[in-house]
Protein backbone atom coordinates (compact mmCIF):
# COMPACT_ATOMS: atom_id res chain seq x y z
CA UNK A 1 0.00 0.00 0.00
CA UNK A 2 1.55 3.51 -1.46
CA UNK A 3 1.72 5.92 1.83
CA UNK A 4 0.08 8.64 -0.44
CA UNK A 5 -3.30 7.10 -1.17
CA UNK A 6 -5.79 8.27 2.22
CA UNK A 7 -8.14 5.15 2.75
CA UNK A 8 -12.03 6.15 2.92
CA UNK A 9 -13.88 5.00 6.37
CA UNK A 10 -14.88 1.54 4.96
CA UNK A 11 -11.47 0.79 3.78
CA UNK A 12 -10.09 1.83 7.53
CA UNK A 13 -13.37 -0.23 8.77
CA UNK A 14 -12.40 -3.14 6.67
CA UNK A 15 -8.76 -3.57 7.48
CA UNK A 16 -9.17 -2.87 11.01
CA UNK A 17 -11.75 -5.66 11.10
CA UNK A 18 -9.27 -8.15 9.31
CA UNK A 19 -6.59 -6.83 11.44
CA UNK A 20 -8.88 -8.20 14.53
CA UNK A 21 -8.77 -11.35 13.49
CA UNK A 22 -4.85 -11.98 13.13
CA UNK A 23 -3.48 -13.48 16.47
CA UNK A 24 -0.17 -12.55 15.44
CA UNK A 25 -0.55 -9.05 16.47
CA UNK A 26 0.46 -7.26 19.34
CA UNK A 27 -2.05 -5.33 21.69
CA UNK A 28 -1.22 -1.90 20.96
CA UNK A 29 -1.50 -0.92 17.11
CA UNK A 30 -3.78 1.77 15.14
CA UNK A 31 -3.57 2.43 11.28
CA UNK A 32 -2.69 5.65 9.80
CA UNK A 33 -5.32 7.33 7.49
CA UNK A 34 -2.55 5.33 4.86
CA UNK A 35 -3.81 2.04 6.54
CA UNK A 36 -0.62 1.70 7.59
CA UNK A 37 -0.03 -0.40 11.04
CA UNK A 38 1.76 1.89 13.71
CA UNK A 39 2.75 -0.16 16.83
CA UNK A 40 2.70 1.49 20.31
CA UNK A 41 5.05 -0.05 23.18
CA UNK A 42 3.11 -1.40 26.78
CA UNK A 43 2.46 1.97 28.49
CA UNK A 44 3.99 2.97 31.76
CA UNK A 45 2.37 2.18 35.40
CA UNK A 46 2.70 6.21 35.15
CA UNK A 47 0.64 6.75 32.09
CA UNK A 48 -1.52 3.63 32.97
CA UNK A 49 -2.37 5.64 36.66
CA UNK A 50 -2.99 9.08 34.50
CA UNK A 51 -5.34 7.31 32.33
CA UNK A 52 -7.17 5.54 34.59
CA UNK A 53 -7.28 8.49 37.25
CA UNK A 54 -8.57 10.67 34.07
CA UNK A 55 -11.55 8.00 33.22
CA UNK A 56 -12.68 8.37 36.70
CA UNK A 57 -12.66 12.25 36.97
CA UNK A 58 -14.20 12.62 33.63
CA UNK A 59 -17.44 9.75 34.82
CA UNK A 60 -17.32 11.19 38.23
CA UNK A 61 -17.79 15.06 37.03
CA UNK A 62 -19.89 14.26 33.64
CA UNK A 63 -22.03 11.09 34.55
CA UNK A 64 -21.45 9.02 31.40
CA UNK A 65 -19.11 6.40 30.39
CA UNK A 66 -15.41 7.28 30.21
CA UNK A 67 -12.93 4.28 29.10
CA UNK A 68 -9.48 3.38 28.60
CA UNK A 69 -7.84 2.74 25.13
CA UNK A 70 -10.94 2.62 22.75
CA UNK A 71 -10.56 2.97 19.22
CA UNK A 72 -11.39 5.59 16.93
CA UNK A 73 -12.34 6.50 13.36
CA UNK A 74 -11.45 9.53 11.96
CA UNK A 75 -11.40 10.77 8.34
CA UNK A 76 -7.68 12.49 8.70
CA UNK A 77 -5.62 10.20 10.94
CA UNK A 78 -7.06 6.46 10.58
CA UNK A 79 -7.67 4.89 13.57
CA UNK A 80 -6.58 6.02 16.40
CA UNK A 81 -6.96 5.12 20.22
CA UNK A 82 -6.58 7.49 22.45
CA UNK A 83 -5.86 7.54 26.25
CA UNK A 84 -9.41 8.17 27.35
CA UNK A 85 -12.50 8.60 25.70
CA UNK A 86 -15.82 10.01 27.03
CA UNK A 87 -19.38 9.94 26.37
CA UNK A 88 -23.05 10.48 27.35
CA UNK A 89 -24.07 6.61 28.11
CA UNK A 90 -26.75 6.77 25.11
CA UNK A 91 -24.43 7.60 22.75
CA UNK A 92 -22.05 4.50 23.59
CA UNK A 93 -25.20 2.45 22.02
CA UNK A 94 -25.66 4.53 18.96
CA UNK A 95 -21.48 4.78 18.21
CA UNK A 96 -20.20 1.05 18.42
CA UNK A 97 -20.09 -0.31 15.23
CA UNK A 98 -19.53 -3.51 14.46
CA UNK A 99 -15.65 -3.46 14.28
CA UNK A 100 -15.51 -2.30 17.50
CA UNK A 101 -14.84 1.47 16.03
CA UNK A 102 -16.43 4.74 18.02
CA UNK A 103 -17.08 7.28 15.39
CA UNK A 104 -16.89 11.40 16.74
CA UNK A 105 -16.87 10.67 20.43
CA UNK A 106 -17.68 13.64 22.49
CA UNK A 107 -14.49 14.06 24.10
CA UNK A 108 -10.85 12.42 24.32
CA UNK A 109 -8.05 12.86 26.30
CA UNK A 110 -4.41 12.09 25.46
CA UNK A 111 -1.66 11.41 27.68
CA UNK A 112 1.41 12.30 26.41
CA UNK A 113 4.70 9.80 26.77
CA UNK A 114 8.61 11.23 26.40
CA UNK A 115 8.16 9.35 22.66
CA UNK A 116 5.39 11.25 21.36
CA UNK A 117 6.85 14.07 18.78
CA UNK A 118 4.77 17.30 18.81
CA UNK A 119 3.98 17.14 15.09
CA UNK A 120 2.56 13.62 15.50
CA UNK A 121 0.33 14.87 18.49
CA UNK A 122 -1.15 17.87 16.86
CA UNK A 123 -1.72 15.89 13.56
CA UNK A 124 -3.75 13.71 16.11
CA UNK A 125 -5.74 16.70 17.89
CA UNK A 126 -6.59 17.84 14.36
CA UNK A 127 -8.07 14.84 13.33
CA UNK A 128 -9.65 14.05 16.08
CA UNK A 129 -11.66 17.46 15.96
CA UNK A 130 -12.13 17.21 12.16
CA UNK A 131 -13.84 14.11 12.64
CA UNK A 132 -16.67 15.97 15.08
CA UNK A 133 -15.04 15.05 18.84
CA UNK A 134 -15.89 18.29 20.18
CA UNK A 135 -13.29 18.41 22.76
CA UNK A 136 -9.52 17.42 23.06
CA UNK A 137 -7.98 17.35 26.66
CA UNK A 138 -4.04 16.92 26.17
CA UNK A 139 -1.78 16.08 29.22
CA UNK A 140 1.90 17.36 29.13
CA UNK A 141 5.08 15.09 30.26
CA UNK A 142 4.76 17.84 33.58
CA UNK A 143 1.04 17.69 33.98
CA UNK A 144 0.02 20.71 32.30
CA UNK A 145 -3.26 20.81 30.23
CA UNK A 146 -4.52 21.79 27.12
CA UNK A 147 -8.11 21.88 25.95
CA UNK A 148 -8.60 22.00 22.22
CA UNK A 149 -12.07 22.44 20.49
CA UNK A 150 -12.72 23.69 16.97
CA UNK A 151 -12.42 27.08 18.08
CA UNK A 152 -8.60 26.47 19.00
CA UNK A 153 -6.80 26.15 22.38
CA UNK A 154 -8.71 26.90 25.28
CA UNK A 155 -7.62 27.57 29.10
CA UNK A 156 -10.09 26.02 30.21
CA UNK A 157 -12.66 22.81 29.05
CA UNK A 158 -15.62 23.69 27.56
CA UNK A 159 -17.32 20.76 29.27
CA UNK A 160 -16.54 22.12 32.64
CA UNK A 161 -14.11 19.51 33.81
CA UNK A 162 -11.61 20.12 36.46
CA UNK A 163 -9.02 17.44 36.29
CA UNK A 164 -7.31 17.01 39.44
CA UNK A 165 -3.57 15.36 38.75
CA UNK A 166 -1.10 14.33 41.62
CA UNK A 167 2.61 16.18 41.34
CA UNK A 168 4.30 13.20 41.83
CA UNK A 169 2.77 11.51 39.17
CA UNK A 170 4.98 13.66 36.68
CA UNK A 171 7.94 13.88 38.43
CA UNK A 172 11.12 12.53 36.58
CA UNK A 173 13.65 10.06 38.55
CA UNK A 174 16.99 12.12 39.54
Amino acid sequence: MHAETTLSPAALRRLWLQLAEQQDLPDRYELTEHGELVVSPKPTNRHQLLCAEVAFQLRTQLGGLAVVEAAVLTAAAGVRVPDVVWMPSERWKVVTTAEDLLEAPDLVVEVLSPGNRKTEVEHKVQAYLASGIREVIVIGLLGELDFHSCDGCRAASAFGVTLTLAPEWFRRPA
